[in-house]
């Protein structure tokens, strides 16, 4: 019994530190380009989130529970092994500000017990083949992320010429075509271009979270549901596991998640309703379809790939570099530092 709740927890810890980091993801955009409150926000996060998780996850949880070793591989121990040093990782990386990927961190927990399993027994037991795809699509999701971006930003920019949603693109505005601008204010059409944009940010950033419950809950899921193995019981254990799941992600959104709110949404660019809703979307698009395919990919290297995106079809680009640079080292020691910690802890303790 003591190892069961030890695993739960364990999930249970793995899908707070999800909604501490990966809500960062979502919820800046809307609240960094005040189209919304942060509180607002949670809401359309967690309604979404659920519809995602329960009705788009089935290919990722598969994934995760025997696509990249065999079921039997990962037993209870191994399980909560993995589940508790990809949290341990994600936690950590929330607390530097870092926005890792969940998914990633999931993926490499396996194939870091994977591996010392099969140095255990002298065989392979890794679906290697399945793992270079895994790692393909998630080196070249950010590069999609990066074309979506910069093509629906070059595509919606086009017919929407005029920014004004911000004082200083009034202005800039006001110099370069003063007549229409300034007709555009009077006449009330800047107003409601500004709730149009905002109603696409709101759509798009619950689309965002569906997409997220389709990938990275499905991905904890996956791991908690691998770890009961073939263990009867009188109720859909999968059902509880997923609502369990969804309300520790709640409690992380509600304790922590407002610190890479801060960071996404002002302090890596400055956003809009239009930037916002053209980023999001376009992450969403990327990180579904690989979910319908059942490759759980990093949600937040394909969103900082369409920030570029957006970015680079700006006349005067805005992200700041120091903050990339940031991303892209957590991005980058996800893999052998959960793979490490994941294989050494299993073999220590088998």
């Amino acid at each position: 019994m003591f190892a069961e709740i030890l695993l739960i927890l364990s999930g249970l810890y793995l899908a707070w530190s999800l909604g501490a980091n990966d809500a960062g993801n979502i919820i800046s955009t809307a609240v960094g380009s005040r189209t919304i409150s942060y509180k607002k926000a949670i809401w359309v996060f967690v309604v979404c989130l659920g519809i995602g998780a329960i009705f788009f996850s089935e290919e990722v949880i598969k994934t995760v529970s025997s696509g990249i070793v065999p079921k039997e591989v990962i037993g209870m121990n191994q399980a909560t092994i993995a589940l508790f040093v990809a949290a341990g990782w994600v936690h950590f990386a929330t607390w530097k500000r870092w926005p890792v990927s969940i998914s990633q961190s999931v993926v490499s927990a396996v194939l870091g017990v994977g591996i010392v399993e099969s140095l255990r027994i002298g065989a392979n037991l890794i679906f290697w083949e399945k793992v270079m795809v895994l790692a393909g699509i998630w080196l070249f999701s950010p590069v999609i992320g990066f074309l979506v971006g910069w093509i629906l930003f070059k595509v919606v920019h086009g017919f929407v010429r005029h920014r004004h949603l911000y004082f200083k693109d009034t202005l800039h505005d006001l110099f370069t075509d003063p007549i229409e601008t300034v007709g555009e204010i009077v006449s009330g059409d800047l107003r409601r271009r500004e709730k149009v944009f905002k109603a696409i940010l709101l759509f798009s950033a619950g689309y965002m979270a569906l997409a997220l419950g389709a990938s990275t809950v499905a991905a904890t899921t996956g791991l908690l549901w691998s770890g009961f193995g073939e263990a009867e019981f009188s109720f859909d254990l999968l059902g509880v596991l997923e609502i369990g799941v969804l309300g520790a992600v709640i409690l992380g959104i509600v304790t922590f998640g407002k610190k890479l709110v801060d960071f996404m949404g002002s302090r890596l660019v400055k956003l809009n309703a239009l930037r916002g809703g053209i980023i999001q979307f376009a992450t969403a698009s990327v990180i579904l379809g690989c979910a319908l395919m059942g490759y759980p990919v990093s949600s937040t290297g394909v969103f900082v790939g369409s920030f570029l995106g957006v970015d680079s079809g700006e006349d005067h680009p805005r992200m700041k570099k120091h903050a990339i640079k940031s991303l892209l080292v957590a991005f980058l020691v996800t893999i052998p530092v959960v793979a490490g910690a994941s294989g050494l802890i299993s073999w220590l303790i088998g």
